[in-house]
């Protein structure tokens, strides 16, 4: 009956902890109800007292290893991969330095696409319906996270304007 109680109350930690890689409450269940179990063999083999004192332990042990999770597993290389990070502020682009520069359509722009403009690659809308990749665009607009680019006139449209 002891190993039962001890094999119990290991898959029922596992399985909970095993609930953070696989979603959908189905392994957290069940580990809660292996724990569950634990506490009702306890007070079926040994009584009222050690039933209690189960429970008691299950519930501060839990409690703790929850705790420890919480100050832990963000620090752990797969934890990192889980929690989103802080944004750089270094990274992207600044508030006013883009409006007039000018870079080259990476994707098509239908009318949202990614630009390069300098050495970084960006998310942009087109003023234009559609543009196509490799067309020379200046930035227009920039306002927060929205990058508005404009196609450049080409040579072949400058010439039959004048």
């Amino acid at each position: 009956m002891q190993q039962a109680i001890i094999v119990l109350t290991v898959i029922g930690f596992l399985m909970i902890a095993a609930e953070v890689f696989v979603p959908g409450y189905v392994l957290g269940s069940l580990g809660f109800l292996c724990l569950a179990g634990v506490v009702v063999l306890c007070y079926m083999a040994f009584g009222p007292m050690v039933g209690t004192l189960a429970f008691a332990g299950i519930l501060v042990l839990t409690t703790c290893a929850f705790l420890l999770w919480l100050r832990y597993f963000p620090l752990t290389p797969i934890g990192k991969r889980f929690i989103l990070r802080q944004p750089d502020p270094n990274e992207g682009p600044a508030p006013e330095s883009l409006v007039g520069e000018s870079g080259i359509a990476l994707t098509p722009l239908r009318p949202a696409g990614t630009v390069r403009i300098g050495d970084r690659r960006l998310d942009v809308v087109a003023d234009a319906a559609f543009v196509e990749p490799g067309t020379a665009v200046t930035v227009v607009l920039h306002e927060g996270l929205r990058i508005v680019v404009r196609p450049q006139p080409s040579a072949d449209t400058q010439e039959t304007q004048g």
